[in-house]
């Protein structure tokens, strides 16, 4: 059950003081008026709103070295699903360093962007919500960053060299990334600048994940040009700045640039029309790292400015 909007202003500067020192204070009074603005959210009921993102980090099983995030952006609350392997610790541990990786990312995205959280009135469940001109990369900075943030000391100084990690996820890091996720038998695609409907769902064959070219090739940058679908041949062509692969439907053999390589699937066609492509075999080939959460049956595609160049 919600509880009133105060206690949760109280419980929550309450432990940015604990964790933080009274310096931190300051940054309490800030985030109460971020708070401010979520009296909408609470009174409404959602998870999220075209004007508050929220993540749940469940806590229950940390003292087991795991952790789980249910994230809600935007007005259609979106939804994705997060499991992580982390440090073994107390709740309260966890529940210190997550608070000193808020405070430091707020430091980061402001002014135009801050996170906030509440925790003890919710425990073991921690509630970090984003607003702003950038809050879906913010959010996307917070649950990304858990792993780390979850096995390394609370972060005491803004700044502070031992807490270098946390560069990982700040404004001008995230930024530089296309973070991109699916859930197996779902139709939306979601990434770090919004989310994608497919008109049709990916799915799993031979232990491989299917994914439409055109969804996930958007997804990965690749520009409408850079989608080519010869029909004589059934083969498709993308090209992504100085990459270009080309993949034919049942034919287990992928083509990046004059180097071929063997696929232990091939893509098919299936209604309307689409050509699905094995994910793993196209992310990793235009530079991605893909990985694949069993217990949620997501896929997760991350690639860099710099791997794009």
């Amino acid at each position: 059950m919600r509880k009133s909007l105060r206690l949760r202003k109280l419980t929550a500067l309450l432990i940015v003081v604990m964790v933080l020192g009274w310096s931190g204070a300051a940054w309490g009074v800030y985030w109460t008026n971020l708070i401010d603005q979520m009296t909408p959210l609470d009174a409404s009921g959602p998870e999220s709103t075209t004007e508050v993102n929220q993540t749940y980090i469940d806590l229950t099983n940390v003292s087991s070295g795991s952790v789980t995030s249910a994230t809600y952006i935007g007005a259609d609350q979106v939804r994705t699903d997060n499991s992580y392997t982390v440090a073994s610790q107390t709740y309260m541990e966890a529940m210190g360093r997550i608070t000193s990786f808020i405070f430091e990312l707020s430091n980061q995205y402001r002014p135009d962007t801050d996170l906030a959280l509440s925790g003890v009135d919710y425990l073991p469940t921690v509630h970090v919500y984003t607003y702003g001109v950038q809050k879906d990369q913010a959010m996307y900075s917070v649950v990304s960053g858990l792993v780390e943030c979850l096995g390394n000391p609370p972060i005491r100084n803004h700044g502070d060299s031992s807490s270098s990690w946390v560069n990982n996820y700040s404004p001008t890091a995230i930024s530089s990334k296309t973070i991109t996720s699916f859930k197996i038998g779902e139709s939306t695609i979601t990434t770090s600048s919004g989310t994608i409907t497919m008109d049709v769902t990916p799915y799993v064959k031979d232990n491989r994940t299917y994914t439409p070219v055109r969804y996930l090739a958007y997804a990965l940058g690749v520009p409408e040009e850079g989608i080519l679908w010869d029909e004589a041949t059934q083969t498709v062509t993308i090209t992504k700045d100085d990459t270009t692969l080309k993949l034919t439907i049942g034919s287990t053999t992928l083509t990046k640039n004059s180097e071929i390589t063997d696929m232990d699937v091939a893509p098919e066609l299936v209604d309307p029309g689409r050509t699905m492509l094995p994910a793993r075999w196209v992310s990793e080939a235009l530079g991605a790292t893909v990985t694949w959460d069993e217990k949620t049956q997501q896929v997760t595609i991350e690639i860099t400015q710099q791997e794009q160049s």
